[in-house]
């Protein structure tokens, strides 16, 4: 941003005041253009970056320094401000300014306010942990993660959380230099009208690249993380459950095809009750339109009046009936901020059309990580997309927002062999998602042999297997193998794991219910074992998925029915 665009919006805020003109008043749902002024609670702010102020986002000026420029308040104008360290969207063209004498701010130190009492002020350089807590002003917040350099209040999908104290985030304090001779501004040429750049939301310590060109656009570049060296953590400590839980104790999930593969088609309200959530499949990304685009074609086999009639059938009935993304071929690109806005819009306007109680990731192509790639702070735009899209979705629809995932095992429990491309490629987007995260039911089918914490080798279809890869999400694993890279376990509450119906579901990783069964005890009682025995029961485990409903049609409910009655024991 120049200064002259900054003086500017600050001017026009202290003009509509001081001429009694009244701004508009800031609303949700409304996309605002840059330097557009608006009043919100008392204060006049001077919009930033073109963008949209989704519903339920919280994207309000107060709250979004990244967003907005505060530029004065209701009752008086406010004064003009120096440079700040928020980006700007594309400057307008400047008009001409009077030559001024008055000192130039040269460079923008960050000051942060005095630390609240026994808490230490936010350091922009200092590398904190998950759990450590930092005081700006009178305001105390606490990291969720890995995080150096994102800034406590500045982003509310960010890495640090609020714990007592009003919102604060630390003030830039221009250091001024005197200018020898003041050197007039001259007015440039008018840039020709142009077609109008994408709307984007920048993602937290993105650097704003200008336009170089009359009629271009400029672009966010993500943060380059800071090479670190973690302190190994022999046992991690999963975050305590957020909120009230949304699921039975213990849950039967199913996949219901919105399509015909051979193993039939049915209603939803048809599907039995022992099936506690529903995964509709499925969502997918709309190979002829732009990146980011969400579809959801309801076969023609189905009606669509009763189709949304059927999930609120099942809703009455205590039943969570989730969309799910992706499925074996479903691609969906989200590799630039502009692809992302386009996924938040579409997927969530799917799910308000028919009424999903939450979203299900089942995305098995077009997710690799790359070898720089630190799960705590993620650099690959898929992955790095995919989590501040789903944040802003769930953010839309609230606390009741349910979020399941279904990732193969390669896409987990195999970065602990190998961690690259789609080997743990799912791990940034658990860890970055996991306060977020109802339930993550790996594939257990489909795949071959995976090495346990034991160092040894597990194949699917055996009760080992099940034990062996489920117990690894319980307790933690190391990437790779390297005792510096510790993946930290989720709570109990929150795994479960996946299996065909029948065999001929999937390839491979069928199990018998009598097996299923004894892996289940297993785990949750630490009873009928085979060689793999897990040091501690998981009573709380959350339960079981399955490849998929319609497959289960074809003996009679069998899966659904006898782990339902297993699971009520």
């Amino acid at each position: 941003m120049t200064r002259n665009t900054i003086r500017i919006a600050s001017l026009l805020g202290a003009l509509l005041l001081a001429a009694g003109v009244q701004a508009a008043t800031w609303q949700e749902g409304t996309t605002y253009s840059a330097n557009t002024v608006v009043d919100y609670n008392g204060k006049t702010y001077s919009a930033l970056v073109t963008h949209t102020a989704y519903v339920g986002a919280g994207w309000n000026p107060a709250a979004t320094p990244t967003l907005w420029k505060e530029v004065g308040n209701s009752a008086s104008p406010a004064p003009s401000t120096g440079p700040t360290a928020s980006p700007s969207a594309n400057p307008t063209t400047s008009p001409t300014a009077a030559p001024t004498s008055s000192p130039v701010p040269s460079n923008t130190p960050v000051t942060t306010p005095p630390p609240s009492t026994g808490v230490a002020a936010w350091d922009a350089s200092k590398v904190y942990n998950g759990g450590a807590r930092v005081s700006v002003g009178t305001a105390i917040y606490e990291a969720k993660w890995w995080t150096q350099g994102n800034v406590p209040g500045s982003d509310q999908w960010g890495p640090w959380k609020l714990i007592s104290g009003s919102v604060a985030t630390p003030t830039v304090t221009p250091t001024a230099t005197p200018s020898a001779t003041p050197t007039p501004v001259v007015s440039p040429t008018p840039t020709p009208t142009a077609t109008p750049c994408p709307i984007v939301t920048p993602y937290p310590g993105s650097t704003w690249v200008p336009p170089t060109t009359p009629g271009s656009c400029g672009y966010w570049v993500p943060p380059t993380p800071t090479p670190v060296t973690p302190t190994p953590t022999p046992t991690a400590t999963p975050s305590t459950t957020p909120g009230t839980d949304l699921l039975p104790k213990h849950v039967v999930v199913g996949y219901w095809h919105n399509f015909d593969n051979g193993s039939g088609v049915m209603r939803l309200k048809d599907v039995p009750a022992e099936y506690n959530i529903i995964n509709v499949s499925f969502v997918e990304g709309d190979q002829s339109a732009a990146k980011g685009t969400a579809a959801f074609v309801l076969d023609k086999l189905f009606n669509e009046a009763e189709f949304i009639a059927d999930i609120k059938l099942k809703q009455s009935q205590g039943v969570k009936v989730l969309v799910s993304l992706g499925g074996a071929n479903g691609v969906i690109v989200i590799d630039s901020l502009e692809a992302r806005e386009r996924f938040i819009k579409t997927l969530g306007d799917i799910i308000a059309k028919y009424g999903f109680d939450g979203l299900d990731l089942d995305m098995e192509n077009n997710l690799t990580i790359t070898a720089q790639d630190d799960y705590r702070k993620p650099v690959t735009p898929q992955i790095v997309n995919v989590i501040a899209g789903v944040k802003a979705i769930k953010a839309r629809f609230g606390d009741k927002f349910i979020l399941t995932m279904a990732p193969e095992v390669n896409y987990v429990q195999g970065g602990h062999g190998f961690y690259g491309g789609t080997w743990g490629g799912y791990l940034p987007i658990i860890h970055g998602l996991r306060d977020d995260l109802n339930m993550l039911h790996v594939q257990h089918y489909n795949t071959g042999s995976i090495g346990g914490t034991d160092g040894r080798q597990y194949s699917q279809g055996t009760l080992d297997f099940q034990v062996a890869m489920t117990d690894m999400l319980l307790t933690g694993f190391n990437l790779g193998g390297d005792v510096n890279k510790p993946f930290p376990a989720l709570r109990a509450d929150q795994v479960g794991f996946g299996l065909p119906a029948t065999t001929s579901a999937a390839g491979g990783g069928y199990l018998s219910i009598a097996e299923t069964q004894k892996a289940l005890d297993c785990l949750m009682k630490l009873q009928n074992c085979g060689t793999y025995k897990p040091l501690k029961a998981q009573p709380d485990l959350r339960g079981i998925m399955t490849w998929s409903i319609n497959w289960d049609s074809k003996q009679a409910y069998q899966f659904a029915k006898s782990h339902s009655a297993y699971f009520k024991k």
